[in-house]
């Protein structure tokens, strides 16, 4: 999902790049609390019938699930910004805050869109400066991506930006 803000004069754009997520952090914490009840209810229904070592295996069961559930809820919190302005083109990436940041000139910024021989991989989008480029654009669908990358080399190409 890509969410494209400009500001009133139309210099400084920024993309927002995340994940479609349709289970936000509460909603997934009440369908974990159903589902861990269920399971430790029927492991302990079980045990109080004298089959006491199906308990632990409930206990596991729950502790698994609990992890799955945050790393997919965690990885649905991924940001990548992108911010093209008059003198540069920037690209930030975390979660709560940007852990990778990366910055180069807009005149000499290039957009990549590389399309993969196999037809069923996706296609990789980068910004590229001087041999160094950064890869964004990973949790986009096909069709997203390469509307993104249009975006981008059109903002990029852009020279009407007020000095």
């Amino acid at each position: 999902m890509v969410d494209r803000v400009c500001d009133s004069s139309g210099s400084d754009c920024y993309w927002v790049i995340r994940p479609n997520c349709s289970l936000p952090w509460r909603g997934a914490l009440k369908v974990y609390l159903v589902i861990a009840a269920s399971c430790l209810g029927i492991g302990l229904a079980f045990a109080m019938h004298g089959f006491w070592p199906v308990l632990p295996f409930a206990g596991l069961e729950v502790v698994v699930l609990g992890a799955a559930f945050y790393l997919c809820v965690s990885r649905g919190q991924i940001r990548e910004v992108v911010t093209v302005n008059a003198d540069i083109v920037t690209v930030e990436k975390g979660r709560r805050q940007p852990l990778e940041h990366w910055e180069c000139p807009r005149a000499w910024a290039r957009v990549i869109l590389e399309h993969s021989p196999i037809i069923w991989y996706p296609s990789r989008l980068a910004v590229a400066f001087q041999g160094q480029q950064v890869e964004i654009g990973r949790l986009l669908n096909e069709q997203e991506r390469c509307e993104l990358a249009e975006e981008l080399k059109g903002a990029i190409r852009r020279n009407d930006w007020p000095r």
